[in-house]
């Protein structure tokens, strides 16, 4: 048997810290199996509802699922597993993926899957901007937040990674099975899994593990929306345990959607006003980490082009690519920059709406707010 198997083998059993696994996962993964007492061994229930009770002969049963249906297996000791994720306390023994591997630095967009437009648009650019700066997007499949920022990866031409809360062949949730299917065909992008073919997904205890997988995987953690109770909270847990990058929109104060981001903000978190917030942050791992990825080319630039040479501002946005007030704050600039309050009157706007938009602007990188003006940047 080759190591695959092996590790396989090691990853399907129960009580793997009990067992002493994880102290041992530098050992070649035989002489780890040649230390274990294999007729006391048992499966959880999950992997055995769907491949018997005998490790050994689910191991293999595995194995050959997964090469009849083309997906990679990656175990711990595999060149192509992810360095960050070795780092966690108690690091997935082996990863299934459909589709690229994992060889970009990447930055998890995490939120509520009770989404509204605007936080939906605002995970849509952010993942848009990070992945045309070089950075895989990681998220977890769910509805809502995690459904845009794979959406905007995807829009960038770029790397998004999905991470399953069941087996690697599994759709959850439905809805967005449409979303599976871009990831899959992806010549890029990917989708993984800690659990084989045929394990079912949605279960409870399956969030906790997969959250635990899509902060691991990532330099630095964003999270959109969230309210306190939200599974986005617990990835925003999992990074401060494993000392990554914290990054949180500020939201509405009054908004319980963001009750939970505000919460991580008071704890320290890095506060996103400005898409510079995380370009910065991003900058700092390059430079300590030796990253090789550009920040130059940081734009969207299918949503907002470079200034054209005559200066015309309009004529270097697509306005239909923005909501009623982004477009008519994006109009109103190319006469130059304005007070808010005066803006809000000329249009007869509420003033909650046009706060959102100019969250969401400058998130984007378009506009600065100082004070109460609003300014064009000149370059992005």
């Amino acid at each position: 048997m080759d190591d695959t198997l092996y590790w396989i083998f090691l990853s399907i059993l129960s009580s793997p810290s009990k067992l002493g696994l994880y102290e041992r996962v530098h050992l070649p993964p035989k002489e780890i199996c040649n230390t274990l007492d294999i007729d006391s061994l048992t499966v959880p229930e999950y992997i055995a509802a769907s491949y018997g009770c005998e490790p050994w002969s689910a191991a293999s049963e595995i194995y050959q699922t997964c090469k009849k249906k083309n997906f990679k297996i990656i175990t711990f000791s595999d060149k192509n597993y992810p360095l960050l994720l070795k780092e966690i306390h108690k690091p997935p023994l082996v990863l299934y993926l459909q589709g690229a591997n994992l060889q970009v630095p990447m930055v998890s967009i995490v939120g509520t899957r009770n989404s509204d437009k605007v936080s939906e648009s605002i995970a849509f650019k952010i993942a848009y901007g990070v992945a045309k700066a070089g950075y895989g997007i990681v998220s977890g499949m769910a509805y809502g937040i995690d459904r845009f920022a794979h959406l905007g990866a995807l829009k960038a031409e770029g790397v998004t990674v999905g991470v399953l809360p069941g087996g690697i062949d599994t759709t959850y949730p439905q809805r967005n099975r449409d979303l599976y299917h871009m990831i899959s065909i992806s010549q890029s992008s990917c989708l993984v899994s800690e659990y084989p073919p045929g394990i079912v997904a949605g279960q409870k205890w399956c969030f906790a593990q997969r959250n635990r997988i899509i902060s691991g995987l990532s330099v630095a953690t964003i999270v959109v929306k969230a309210p306190l109770d939200s599974g986005a909270m617990m990835t925003a847990r999992y990074a401060i345990e494993q000392n990554r990058e914290l990054l949180v929109c500020p939201g509405n104060a009054f908004d319980k959607g963001y009750s939970g981001c505000l919460e991580l903000i008071k704890e320290g978190a890095a506060l996103v006003s400005d898409f510079d917030d995380i370009m910065e942050i991003l900058k700092s791992y390059s430079n300590s980490s030796g990253d090789s990825c550009s920040f130059d080319s940081v734009t969207a630039k299918e949503t907002v082009c470079a200034e054209s040479e005559n200066g015309d501002f309009l004529n270097s946005v697509d306005l239909s690519k923005y909501s009623k007030v982004e477009g008519l704050i994006l109009s109103h600039l190319s006469k130059g920059d304005f007070d808010i309050d005066d803006f809000i009157r000329s249009f007869s706007l509420g003033t909650d709406e046009v706060t959102r938009a100019i969250v969401s602007l400058e998130i984007e990188g378009i506009i600065l707010r100082k004070g109460n003006r609003i300014f064009r940047k000149k370059s992005f």
